[in-house]
């Protein structure tokens, strides 16, 4: 458990550091977009 949390830390800290190529932004945007478009119908249903 200490080993992935230890890995999970890296992860981040190199994440955060350095720049997302072209194709992970346009994944990002996607996924995020989905997500937003989720929420939004389910908060014109109240």
């Amino acid at each position: 458990m200490l080993y992935a949390l230890l890995f999970l830390v890296v992860g981040i800290i190199i994440g955060w550091n350095w720049q997302q190529p072209p194709w992970a932004r346009e994944l990002q945007e996607r996924v995020v977009g989905t997500v937003r478009s989720f929420t939004n119908k389910t908060k014109e249903n109240r």
